[in-house]
């Protein structure tokens, strides 16, 4: 079986604890006293770090193709859970004794812990803490999104706003599974962006249009179906879409709508027609220059340089936006993401309510009916 550290040197290090030291993490601060290995081990576990996948859906249809599940991380369940890696070493009621003395100290020290280390295994410098300790949450997001872009940026934010100052750190980003990704915040988030690596520059156009079965839809205007979003090239505005809003406000002034069209060729329509894709942004630019004036630059000509500015498509990028509300205080609370997260359109996700009666119903015949699940049960 393998273990992430020598096991004679762990022990080692838990053996020469001297009997001062241990009368220290009675009374001082326990992360003196507690070995390195041990700290690092159970902030892990609080981190769910191999904790098996069942325990975290165990049903599939909780977690369907193309979804994704916010959630709060239970506290209580997280301390059981170090209870139940520490119960090793409980055989005796002097052990039991000494593990509610020190407990409290050291489920302190594991909420400095956890947050560290993150960041110790990217070799950053540590953050200041940024939420109370009870307040960890997380999503599990399944999408061929994360099987086809290993670099996923995640970033997650208080407020209405996101800025670095109201960021939230990550505590945990890893793969579950090929298309399964599980994070985890240190706080409640108002906001999570999910994005496409920005490690290379991509050419790119639109299909806005799209039918049930996620099939290009084009019509009597736009026959391919593409669409282009043209930029400013110059001025103070240069790289921004045109008629780019902020607060719901163009930021150039410019209203109307100046998508291009994209042509392609009769011979293969998956391919395009790069010549009068060319010709089409250049007469589209004077319109926008013609009926915009001084809001919009454009002396006529359309270069490579300015063709490659237009084709540029930059990481998608998608945003959760809720209420950031607490946790609720029921014991047993029934888990309505739609209260907490608005809804979102989007092509890659889509967020799931609370199973319905029926699902209910049916999952738990499953689990507690013997015939359903391919067993019987005879009393003697």
């Amino acid at each position: 079986m393998k273990s992430w550290t020598n096991s004679t040197t762990f022990i080692k290090a838990i053996n020469q604890l001297s009997i001062e030291d241990y009368a220290a993490s009675v009374s001082g601060p326990t992360s003196s006293a507690m070995p390195e290995h041990l700290r690092d081990w159970l902030g892990r576990i609080r981190l769910l770090y191999g904790l098996p996948f069942d325990y975290l859906i165990p049903d599939e249809r909780l977690l369907p193709n193309e979804s994704i599940r916010f959630f709060y991380i239970d506290r209580n369940w997280t301390d059981r859970l170090v209870d139940g890696a520490l119960s090793v070493g409980k055989t005796t009621s002097r052990e039991f004794a000494h593990h509610h003395a020190v407990f409290n100290k050291v489920r302190a020290t594991l909420d400095s812990e956890e947050r560290a280390i993150r960041s110790r295994l990217r070799n950053d410098s540590p953050k200041k803490n940024s939420g109370n300790t009870a307040d960890m949450t997380g999503f599990l997001f399944r999408s061929q999104a994360v099987a086809n872009w290993p670099g996923l940026e995640v970033k997650a934010y208080r407020g209405e706003t996101p800025s670095p100052d109201s960021a939230l750190r990550l505590l945990r980003m890893d793969r579950l599974g090929p298309d399964i990704l599980l994070c985890l915040f240190d706080g409640i988030p108002d906001i999570v962006d999910i994005e496409e690596p920005r490690e290379g520059i991509q050419f790119g156009i639109d299909a806005p249009n799209l039918n049930e079965n996620g099939l290009i839809l084009g019509d009597n205007e736009c026959p391919s179906g593409f669409k282009l979003k043209l930029r400013h090239m110059e001025g103070e505005h240069a790289g921004y879409e045109v008629g780019w809003k902020e607060n719901n406000i163009a930021i150039d002034n410019i209203e109307n709508n100046y998508d291009v069209n994209v042509p392609v060729r009769k011979a293969d329509p998956q391919v395009l027609h790069i010549a009068a894709l060319k010709d089409a942004i250049a007469d589209t630019l004077a319109t926008i220059k013609a009926d915009n004036g001084s809001n919009f630059s454009y002396d006529g000509t359309l270069e490579t340089a300015g063709f490659s500015v237009q084709m540029l498509q930059f990481p998608y990028q998608q945003r959760f936006q809720g209420a950031g509300k607490q946790a609720p205080l029921d014991n047993m609370p029934i888990f309505d993401l739609s209260s907490i997260y608005q809804g979102s359109t989007i092509g890659i996700t889509t967020i799931i309510g609370q199973l319905s009666e029926k699902e209910t119903l049916q999952l738990t015949e499953e689990v507690f009916n013997p015939t359903i699940l391919g067993s019987t049960h005879n009393d003697a």
